[in-house]
């Protein structure tokens, strides 16, 4: 399997898709810090997984699709004697590393440019803080990478990234709130962020008193999104299994 992931990355060594998981968190991060300097690091955070990190997912997904059928249409992977179930497993695994560098820089330039601030009216998060926050933003939306990979190679490039961007902001931020939010996998990243973060899903800062934040809890949406990121991932992988050239 190894060897299939190393395959994967040397793929796109040269590509925009490198570029884009600096380029996307370097948006961000300027974009808040332009905007709206004094409450920089609520919507620096925010504004990433509320719009995008959705259409990251999808981004990331889309791109490494794209790679390949511009390269005969997958023709240089199904002619060849390989594995088709570890090669599906591989891109998985593949985004869900680019995904982890791109939040990884995302949370580096927020927390290094916070303290550049000479002050913000909401305190300073500390680095275990905004560690933490990022981790669970990648766990508990890990099951967006499967299912943008399928979407990508069913639907098309312009489109996966579409539907994806567009459900994750709009599903997130409406169910977020609601006491069906976990029942919504959109909203359970954004969900975490009170207990986290006590940001709301507006960006307005929650009161330690909000009942959102003690009725959240840190470990069910998180089990939910692995037990749905190996679901997808078993039943796209067997598709996949059995696609021919056409």
């Amino acid at each position: 399997m190894k060897n299939y992931i190393l395959a994967e990355c040397i793929k796109y060594k040269h590509t925009f898709l490198n570029k884009l998981l600096m380029i996307a968190p370097l948006v961000a991060v300027v974009q808040a810090l332009i905007l709206m300097p004094l409450y920089f690091t609520v919507n620096a955070y925010n504004w990433w997984y509320v719009v995008s990190l959705p259409a990251m997912f999808a981004l990331i997904s889309a791109m490494m699709h794209r790679k390949e059928e511009r390269k005969l249409n997958y023709r240089a992977i199904f002619s060849l004697d390989v594995n088709l179930k570890k090669i599906w497993i591989a891109k998985i695994l593949t985004a869900l590393v680019y995904v982890s560098i791109t939040s990884l820089l995302h949370m580096i330039g927020v927390y290094g440019i916070q303290f550049l601030i000479d002050k913000q009216l909401i305190p300073n998060y500390g680095l275990m803080t905004l560690l933490m926050a990022s981790a669970l933003l990648i766990l508990s939306n890990i099951w967006q990478i499967p299912l943008c990979l399928f979407l990508a190679k069913k639907l098309g490039f312009v489109i996966s990234v579409g539907v994806n961007a567009i459900l994750g902001t709009a599903l997130g931020i409406l169910f977020s709130t609601s006491s069906l939010w976990i029942l919504c996998p959109y909203s359970w990243g954004i969900r975490l962020m009170l207990p986290i973060m006590h940001i709301l899903p507006n960006g307005l800062p929650a009161e330690a008193s909000d009942p959102l934040i003690s009725n959240t809890s840190l470990l069910l949406p998180c089990a939910l999104s692995i037990i749905l990121f190996t679901l997808l991932t078993v039943i796209t992988t067997n598709w996949f299994s059995k696609l021919e050239v056409k």
